[in-house]
């Protein structure tokens, strides 16, 4: 063990301080504390190609959830959840919302373009090719059990994101009661979505507002 009043041990502990320095503030040229740079539009379109053909069984926000923000953390959980929440109210697939607001965060309207692209060609091919071949396997037994085995994993991946959401959007009693209304009302009362949605987001935008605290005086 060096001695630390050795002209060794302090050129070796002023190593370790540099390396550490540099690790603290990042490359040259960044600041610290500096988000990464957003992907390019060749990355974006890779990234939600993969996405489309690896996606099976459908669900594919909560696809998107773990491989765009647990996976590559491309955009934060709670601005994830904000377009989720935003595409919720809105006419049309989910996971096709979604996109379209990713890419659009990232490189904007470029961006959107591309990772719908991205997300839309690999299966526009895949499906016409399987269309082929269940027309003709389409009742035999093992093919009915993978297409059964794929529902269900898709299934429990939406669950998963729909627990997500709700763990870190839904914390305060306002907000969790919304969600709990909903719950009963679309899943065990079977009431029209559209409907409870006009009810209830108005009913938690209100509680939001209420809930917020008070900004400080200028």
């Amino acid at each position: 063990m060096a001695d630390k009043a050795s002209p060794h041990y302090a050129a070796e502990e002023g190593k370790e301080a540099r390396v550490c320095h540099r690790a603290e503030v990042g490359p040259p040229g960044e600041p610290p504390g500096a988000s990464p740079a957003p992907p390019g539009l060749a990355g974006i379109f890779l990234a939600f190609l993969k996405l489309g053909c690896t996606s099976f069984g459908g669900g594919t926000a909560g696809w998107l959830y773990r491989d765009i923000v647990l996976r590559r953390g491309w955009i934060e959980n709670q601005a994830f959840l904000s377009m989720l929440a935003v595409g919720q109210a809105l006419p049309g697939a989910n996971g096709i919302k979604a996109t379209v607001q990713i890419g659009q965060h990232l490189r904007g309207a470029a961006g959107a373009a591309v990772a719908l692209l991205g997300l839309l060609s690999g299966p526009f091919v895949i499906i016409l090719a399987v269309g082929a071949v269940y027309r003709g396997l389409g009742t035999h037994p093992l093919v009915q059990a993978v297409l059964d085995g794929m529902a269900a994993a898709a299934i429990g991946l939406t669950f998963d994101t729909g627990l997500r959401s709700a763990f870190h959007g839904a914390r305060k009693p306002a907000a969790i009661a919304v969600t709990a209304a909903t719950v009963l009302c679309v899943g065990v009362l079977h009431w029209p979505m559209f409907p409870v949605i006009l009810g209830l987001v108005p009913l938690s935008i209100g509680a939001a507002l209420l809930e917020r605290p008070p900004q400080p005086d200028a």
